[in-house]
């Protein structure tokens, strides 16, 4: 499939894992796509990877910083011309509870988590809000935007808000043509959560916590992400997508 030649798609997060796997998706279906990431090793590790001049630019980007944003959008609009999609993959984990969880910690996942993914959303819609052509952004949730998670206050904090904000510019850029949709993904293999595998038991148990027996891969999210922001979910807005092989689906028998 070339659903997206002639499109061009920004991507914050791209330098590893779920961003890198939704950047090289879209490379394949013929778009454009403008890289963003602090870490600018891997975007230019990831440029030098896909060997294309024309269709990729890459940026080191710090999504909490509304000035680097708003650059980041003209830079992505002159190197690859009119932008037709946004996927926010930025983010990092918060761990934490209610009664430990220091200020400076619970600011600074909501700083990039929550307010990175708003400025990128606001930048990108200002932007493009009055083009005659299908726009569509895809904001990266989790399944702690859906459940709670004790230990992971602040994360959970600034994924439900994401898939709050999620619907709320559904409603609201709809009008504009734009849409709107959040991924909710369960746990998925990235160099973000590698870690959590090195216990053998700790690996079983997060297994187990999916109906179908497995944590996903990056790609499986991408492809998702791509379905979103293409033509074939034109009726779609305003919608949180779980994709996490069942571990919201119910509650465990006890």
């Amino acid at each position: 499939m070339k659903r997206f030649e002639r499109k061009a798609v920004v991507v914050t997060g791209a330098a590893s894992g779920i961003g890198a796997a939704c950047v090289r998706r879209l490379w394949e279906e013929g778009a454009s796509v403008a890289l963003a990431d602090q870490d600018q090793s891997g975007i230019d590790k990831l440029v030098t990877e896909l060997h294309d001049d024309v269709r990729i630019f890459g940026g080191k980007l710090d999504v909490s910083d509304a000035e680097q944003v708003q650059r980041f959008i003209v830079e992505a609009q002159q190197n690859l011309g009119k932008l037709h999609g946004l996927i926010n993959c930025a983010g990092i984990k918060g761990v934490g509870n209610v009664l430990d969880c220091e200020s400076e910690n619970w600011k600074n996942v909501m700083s990039v988590n929550l307010d990175g993914t708003f400025l990128m959303c606001q930048a990108f819609a200002r932007a493009v809000q009055h083009d005659e052509t299908s726009r569509a952004i895809v904001n990266i949730s989790s399944g702690a935007g859906i459940m709670g998670v004790p230990n992971r206050l602040p994360y959970v904090a600034s994924k439900f808000a994401v898939s709050g904000i999620t619907r709320t510019m559904g409603a609201e850029l709809g009008p504009y043509g734009i849409r709107v949709n959040a991924i909710a993904p369960g746990m998925i293999r990235t160099p973000f959560t590698a870690y959590m595998f090195d216990d053998p038991e700790k690996a079983k148990r997060i297994r187990a916590a999916h109906a179908i027996g497995r944590e996903g891969q990056p790609e499986e999210i991408a492809a998702v992400a791509a379905f979103l922001l293409s033509d074939d979910a034109s009726f779609m807005t305003g919608a949180i997508v779980s994709v996490d092989g069942g571990q919201t689906a119910c509650i465990p028998s006890i």
